[in-house]
């Protein structure tokens, strides 16, 4: 992927805004770079000076999500050092992951999209948000492991494989759910998980 973009530069931010409208509002396939440009009154160059495809943006809000909820936990953790560990303290963690079981969350709705294409590209961008978030979670692990809050035991490349598998498996299966019963087991076993890093 391309990477000219900030979360402080204005275009690209408004690219992003409009596009998770657009996808709400239309879902990801009949989302074109059209309507983005419709929509955001930017010009095709524009679009084209942050992203060569469709496919491409969707995976840049993936990583920018990413990016947002890192930077949140960060700060989180910055302004909660020094205090007595909690495991309260990683909430943010969990909430990251609980959101992979809401339907409409757009990041939900671009991973389905972006995996339901069979094209090297697409390959390719999908790989590298799951580095990318891999390697996030391994940097939160860790983190919590300097805090005290999750055990220097845990084998934070693991841990973070472990989680990786099971936030993509929760996106699959909320797709697959017919029942909300279904769902609060998927919940119960993250529960379950995260308890096993106190």
């Amino acid at each position: 992927m391309s990477n000219p973009t900030s979360h402080d530069n204005p275009s690209f931010q408004n690219i992003l805004l409009a596009t998770e409208e657009l996808i709400l509002e239309k879902g990801c396939r009949n989302t074109t770079l059209k309507d983005i440009i419709e929509r955001t009154g930017l010009s095709k160059g524009a679009i084209y000076h942050y992203v060569a495809s469709k496919d491409e943006l969707f995976g840049l809000i993936l990583k920018t999500k990413i990016e947002q909820v890192n930077e949140k936990f960060n700060q989180l953790i910055s302004h909660s050092m020094g205090a007595a560990p909690d495991a309260g303290r990683f909430g943010m963690a969990t909430q990251f992951f609980h959101s992979r079981q809401t339907p409409n969350d757009v990041g939900n709705l671009i991973f389905v999209y972006l995996l339901s294409q069979d094209d090297e590209k697409v390959k390719s961008i999908l790989k590298s948000v799951y580095q990318y978030s891999k390697a996030t979670g391994v940097q939160w692990i860790e983190l919590g492991q300097q805090n005290g809050v999750i055990p220097p035991t845990i084998d934070a490349e693991k841990m973070a494989t472990l989680f990786m598998t099971f936030s993509y498996g929760l996106r699959v299966t909320q797709i697959l759910s017919s029942s909300e019963e279904e769902q609060v087991a998927t919940s119960d076993i993250f529960k379950l998980l995260i308890q096993t890093l106190s």
